[in-house]
This record gives structure tokens, C-alpha cells and sequence, in this order.
């Protein structure tokens, strides 16, 4: 499992979208390191993905992760539309619109829940909460997957930010991995050491949280 067989697996979904949407869903393999997130997703698990997209990361999950259900949210009307083409199994497959007071959702239920580049298109003040809001609605002994942009790494999160403003037309709010951790911990929960690494220009952290 990397990029170019993540990929491939998303090309004919693709085909089935149109315009931003295909392009941003079948590139996005080699611009953020999804290969290193699913291989912290377990086999058999119940996934919940946090400001999923198009569905793409819940699509790979079932094709390479064999997860029993891939659910996710996205406040974007147009990314949950595209969501249908990849037409799985309602039951097993579902990709739902949430207004942003409405985030984050209960996760009870879900062994593991990832949030991939969520974090730093949520404003900086209410960053931290958020956090520890998804925590607090999640199972004990269940995974917490952060990928983000490593803010620590000027150049690179620099880059991350002038494609923010190109593609969302947004600015964004980039955090380090040490102060995630940090507020990660402040809820008790049994936290890993950040993985960096680097996709094209941009930097990325991942670290893992179990809930107390």
C-alpha cells in the first residue's frame, strides 16, 4: 500500500465526479500521506472520519482496511454530493452534511475516528475545544487518528497555507505537533510520539490518541 496503488484505487470513483472534486480526490494521495494513516486504521474497524471529504479515506479504508462500517461528515454540500460516486453500501458507507455548530457529532460506537487535516480550517481560539469535545463524545479505549500539517516547519507550512488560499480560499490556522499533543493529553488519553513526514513541499504530523 502507497501512493500510486491509493491512486489507482480512486481512479474510476473519480471518473464519476466533476471538476474540483475529481482533481482534488484522486491527487490526494500524493499530496497527503494517507498510506500512513491507514496503516494505523485497524482491520475490522468501525471508522469514523471527522471532516471526510468526498469520502475518499473511507473508501480506501473498506478496500484496504476491511472496516466494517466507514462513516464520515463534511461541511461542504458539494464534497458530500461527489460522496456518491463511490457507491457502496448505504449501510456500510455513509457520508453525511453537518453544519459547523453541529461539530463534532456523538462517536459512540466507533472504534476508531480519524480527523485529517480538520484541525487547521478550524479557527485557532476554538481549535483546542474542538479537541477535546471529540474525545469526550468518543468510547473509552477507542483511536484517536490526528494527520495535520506540522506548523513548526515554516516553509512547508507556509506552502500548505498559499494552497489554503488557492484551493478553499480560506487562511488558514496551522498548529505544531507538540501543542496537539499537549491538549491531547490534557484529557488523560494515552497519546504516541508525532510521526513527521513530508509529501511534495508540504510537512505533516500524525500522532494517536486513546481514549481514557
Amino acid at each position: 500500500m502507497n501512493s500510486l496503488s491509493l491512486f489507482r484505487a480512486l481512479k474510476l470513483p473519480c471518473q464519476k465526479m466533476s471538476g474540483l472534486a475529481a482533481l482534488k480526490t484522486g491527487y490526494r494521495p500524493f499530496i497527503c500521506p494517507l498510506d500512513l494513516v491507514l496503516s494505523e486504521i485497524p482491520e475490522g474497524a468501525s471508522l469514523y472520519d471527522i471532516g471526510c471529504g468526498t469520502g475518499a479515506l473511507l473508501y480506501l479504508a473498506l478496500k484496504f482496511r476491511f472496516v466494517t462500517v466507514a462513516h464520515g461528515y463534511d461541511i461542504s454540500r458539494q464534497a458530500v454530493k461527489a460522496s456518491k460516486a463511490f457507491e457502496i453500501e448505504p449501510q456500510r458507507f455513509q457520508v453525511e452534511l453537518l453544519h459547523p455548530e453541529e461539530t463534532p457529532p456523538n462517536l459512540s460506537g466507533y472504534d476508531t475516528v480519524t480527523m485529517i487535516d480538520v484541525l487547521h480550517h478550524i479557527p485557532l481560539k476554538r481549535q483546542n475545544d474542538f479537541i477535546r469535545k471529540t474525545i469526550a463524545t468518543m468510547d473509552s479505549g477507542a483511536k484517536l487518528i490526528i494527520k495535520d500539517i506540522e506548523a513548526s516547519k515554516i516553509f512547508g507550512s507556509c506552502m500548505n497555507q498559499l494552497h489554503d488560499l488557492l484551493l478553499a480560499r480560506e487562511w488558514v490556522h496551522q498548529h505544531s505537533s507538540k501543542d496537539i499533543v499537549q491538549v491531547l493529553q490534557s484529557t488523560a488519553a494515552i497519546v504516541s510520539q508525532p510521526i513527521l513526514c513530508w509529501t511534495l513541499w508540504y510537512p505533516h504530523f500524525q500522532v494517536v490518541a486513546l481514549v481514557p
